[in-house]
């Protein structure tokens, strides 16, 4: 009599192991003909993800997982284990497939095998498995896994004979430790036991959230997507972006901001644009990876569900989305967290991203073996690249190196500034010093023209001064009716002077200011209507990112060129007032510098600015500045070795020889033992409210609480760095770090604590 599957719970909700099963089987099919595959690929993954999705989970049917589910597990072993025993004792399987079966939950141990609880050395394996094969003989048979197999209308070879070996083979023990695995299969082998890895974790996912039915199927842009038009008419593309339409291959775009090179971008997907090949568009800040997430499902319409933003933030953005679906706060936080999760994976055939996401894989982080299907063919553009610091900069053009060889990728580079030392760097080492990939606006063509001989700024130099020393110029630009912008170096200078200027009601954007209160400030300066838009805005280096602001006059504090380059686009951005907007450059700062930029190339900025003084600026003189600067290259010993550290890096050029199937590294502290990150820290006057959110159930309204500093700027902070170790009770209850040295003031930001004699703490 055949087997009654229907009593066997694969999940604690009471799914069935069937419906699960048949759940896996339809994600797992339904990825296969969303990928960039060839038809002959497509059948062969196809098949393969049958087998593993009708085989991954049968180990759950032993009587031991079936107590687990309601808390009993006292002789519990992992159940994908006992899936491979199936597999290995009953089955004709490829080993890539009993691998993806195996540590479809987790990965290869240094250990032998893991329990639920613990890791068996090879003297206990053998007596734990005798002991779970007595206590469950009746589904521990060949005649089970028919039974299995015809439910699930699948055809295998089967082994001849009866004979059972317990545990697993001692070949097979070896394959799931991380030092033993390359001693048993060569790096093309070990290259596809992670790839029905990657495919088998990404259709469980799907299919243990039961969104299968939801993955999207991609498709090709077309032009009309993307064509600019006012009130319902066409605008003419520029030249250099028509151009980019029939350009097939790897480019460097290199052309002013405000010139359309976004369009540009859209253009050259469109030429090299094939059947299911994904979309990854980089940008280094989420500011600007959410904006443009919301334009690109704007230009795909129905489509919108193909386009999805991946950063460390995304949670705070899916949060911010699911409110137009839901009040409700669970319900929004788990349509946050699923859109998350499965923004890491293979469901969203379009990714707006930072460069950290590819560095991970490229350094085997976490889900980097998913990330072999999702590469494969396809299309890469790094917008504002420029922005990178020197290990960074070398691990991205490694990086795109790997993409390039590994998956057949198509490479975009894309910035208002390149110092030519970076180009130069790109061309040597990325496209074995092809100079013609490099595209910019044709100077001779009328509608490229336009936007380099564009003159949209008046320089004005300070020398020797701060921006405070001359407020009166402020006020007389505010009080003229002028929107007026203030671009500072650091946190406390903002705030200065926001506390100033208060009477006009400015808005601050910096980097003090928790998620919450950001997403406050940069709803209010990118109003769809402009008149709403803030007259006043004061803000670090934050505004530098590509956010569609515009201002009539500018007072900024001295900043590499490129940084300043930037900030001059948030100013007369489109070129369209009568006359070039006045920017007021200050030689000092009015906090310290030293540890954000780099002194020399400060100096240097300045100075060659200054020969421009009263100029009105064209395209051309900000890129010959640009190139003074850095005519050099990187300016000191250590942002040369940075760069050769970042472009050597071992992983990243050996990765095809080092990797190993089922294992990830710890890719996050090497890659920013050098940089300038910012970690994310609670004040201790939120501290309160963070619990009381956190007992309501919003645990995402939470942790948007949390501010991000300089380790420098907490002497609570360095304590806990110093010790490696939480300092009090609070912070190592809620795993969190805690710095009491600092309060929060809403709209304001973070500052340091005074205590009742007005001195810091």
């Amino acid at each position: 009599m055949p087997t009654d599957f229907s009593k066997y719970i694969a999940k604690s909700n009471g799914l069935t192991l069937k419906e699960h099963t048949n759940d896996v089987l339809f994600a797992g099919r339904k990825l296969v003909e969303t990928l960039s595959l060839t038809e002959d690929e497509k059948k062969k993954w196809l098949d393969k993800i049958e087998r593993v999705a009708v085989l991954h989970d049968l180990g759950k049917a032993h009587q031991m997982f079936q107590a687990s589910l309601f808390g009993k597990n006292e002789l519990a072993i992992r159940h994908e284990i006992f899936s491979l025993w199936y597999c290995l004792n009953y089955l004709e399987l490829g080993e890539d497939e009993l691998f993806a079966i195996a540590t479809h939950h987790r990965g290869v141990s240094t250990g032998v095998v893991e329990t639920d609880k613990k890791r068996l050395q090879k003297e206990q394996l053998k007596e734990h498995f005798e002991q779970l094969v007595e206590l469950d003989k009746a589904i521990l048979t060949k005649m089970f896994l028919i039974d299995w197999l015809d439910e699930n209308s699948l055809k295998l070879k089967l082994k001849q004979g009866d004979d059972i070996e317990v545990p697993i083979s001692k070949r097979w023990q070896r394959i799931l430790k991380k030092n033993s695995q390359g001693s048993e299969f060569d790096k093309t082998q070990r290259w596809e036991l992670a790839k029905t890895r990657g495919l088998l974790i990404a259709a469980d996912h799907i299919g243990s959230a039961q969104i299968q039915n939801e993955i999207p199927t991609p498709r090709l842009l077309k032009i009309a997507d993307f064509q600019p038009t006012k009130d319902g008419v066409f605008f003419p593309f520029r030249k250099f972006q028509t151009d980019l339409q029939t350009l097939k291959g790897d480019v460097i775009l290199h052309a002013p901001t405000g010139s359309g090179k976004t369009e540009a971008a859209l253009s050259w997907i469109y030429a090299n644009q094939t059947p299911n090949a994904r979309i990854f568009y980089t940008l280094p800040y989420t500011a600007s990876i959410n904006a443009m997430v919301v334009r690109l499902k704007q230009i795909y319409g129905d489509d919108s569900n193909l386009v999805t933003a991946l950063h460390s933030k995304s949670l705070d953005f899916f949060y911010d989305e699911a409110e137009e679906e839901t009040l409700n706060y669970v319900e929004r936080e788990e349509k946050a967290k699923n859109k998350k999760s499965f923004s890491k994976e293979l469901f969203y055939p379009i990714k707006v991203t930072t460069l950290h996401q590819i560095l991970k894989n490229a350094l085997m982080g976490k889900g980097w073996d998913m990330a072999l299907f999702d590469y494969q063919n396809a299309l890469f553009v790094f917008d504002e690249f420029h922005t990178y610091d020197p290990l960074i900069t070398g691990m991205m053009m490694a990086t795109v190196n790997w993409l390039r060889k590994s998956f057949d990728a198509k490479i975009m580079f894309m910035s208002a500034t390149i110092p030519e030392f970076i180009l130069d760097k790109l061309i040597d080492n990325c496209f074995e010093g092809n100079k013609s990939v490099i595209k910019r606006p044709n100077p001779i063509v009328a509608s490229d023209a336009e936007i380099l001989g564009r003159k949209r700024h008046r320089l004005i130099c300070i020398s020797k001064r701060q921006i405070r020393d001359n407020y009166e110029l402020i006020e007389q630009a505010i009080e003229s009716g002028k929107l007026v912008l203030i671009i500072v170096n650091n946190v406390a200078s903002c705030q200065e002077i926001y506390t100033y200027f208060k009477e006009y009601s400015p808005v601050l954007l910096h980097g003090g200011l928790h998620r919450k209160d950001r997403k406050v400030n940069e709803g209010k300066i990118t109003n769809s209507n402009k008149e709403k838009r803030p007259k006043l805005l004061i803000a670090t280096q934050a505004v530098e990112v590509s956010l569609d602001i515009d201002y009539e006059v500018a007072f900024i504090e001295n900043a590499p060129i490129d940084a300043l380059i930037q900030r001059l686009g948030r100013v007369n951005r489109a070129g369209k007032m009568p006359q070039c907007a006045e920017v007021y450059i200050f030689e000092n700062s009015m906090g310290n510098i030293e540890k954000i930029y780099n002194k020399k190339v400060c100096e240097d900025t300045f100075r060659e600015l200054s020969r421009l003084d009263s100029k009105e600026l064209t395209e051309g003189d900000l890129i010959d500045v640009c190139n003074i600067v850095y005519i050099d290259g990187y300016s000191d010993n250590t942002d040369r070795e940075d760069f050769d550290s970042g472009y050597r890096n071992d992983i990243i050029n050996n990765f095809n020889e080092r990797l190993i199937a089922g294992h990830w590294e710890n890719w996050i502290e090497g890659l920013l033992e050098k940089s300038k990150s910012k970690i994310d820290v609670l004040c201790g006057n939120c501290f309160s409210e963070y619990v009381m959110l956190l007992e309501n159930g919003q645990n995402i309204d939470a942790y948007q609480l949390f501010v991000q500093i300089y380790f420098w700027e907490s002497e609570d902070i360095q304590r806990v760095i110093s010790e490696k170790k939480t300092y009090k009770d609070k912070s190592e209850k809620y795993n969190i770090l805690i710095a009491d040295d600092l309060e929060y003031e809403d709209g304001f930001g973070y500052k340091k604590k005074l205590d009742s004699n007005g001195q810091f703490l």
